[in-house]
């Protein structure tokens, strides 16, 4: 029996985007703070990249629902969304701020890039 929701996380950490690991970080401590147990293999593994993908879908397997952070989806989070369509795991979006976005206005959102939107279209979001 689990005592707390277990989440997979996926934001950008590629090359450019490592000062987003810090937001990660806090943003990690805050679920934790509330019971919610983060997983993001990208930080377990941080220079074996294929290694931290592999792991993260068998983990994503096991989670109850996986949030993405921010409108910018990297070539990993693209490949593990594909993923989380797949399973049919259930999607939580946010921006950079960790702001929940709006299902409902994300056609409107000028935050979303086309790309973004093509990405995200199939998922089964939560509101």
């Amino acid at each position: 029996m689990n005592y707390y929701d277990e989440n997979f996380y996926l934001q950008p950490v590629s090359g450019q985007h490592r000062g987003e690991q810090k937001e990660g970080s806090i943003l990690r401590k805050d679920c934790c703070q509330s019971w919610e147990c983060p997983s993001c293999t990208t930080y377990l593994f941080p220079n074996e990249r294929m290694t931290g993908i592999e792991m993260g879908l068998e983990l994503m397997d096991t989670c109850d629902m996986v949030y993405v952070f921010g409108f910018e989806i990297t070539e990993g989070m693209r490949f593990e969304l594909e993923h989380a369509r797949e399973m049919k795991k259930p999607v939580r979006l946010y921006d950079r701020n960790f702001e929940q976005i709006c299902v409902k206005t994300l056609p409107i959102d000028d935050r979303a890039s086309d790309e973004y939107r093509s990405l995200i279209k199939g998922q089964k979001l939560m509101r």
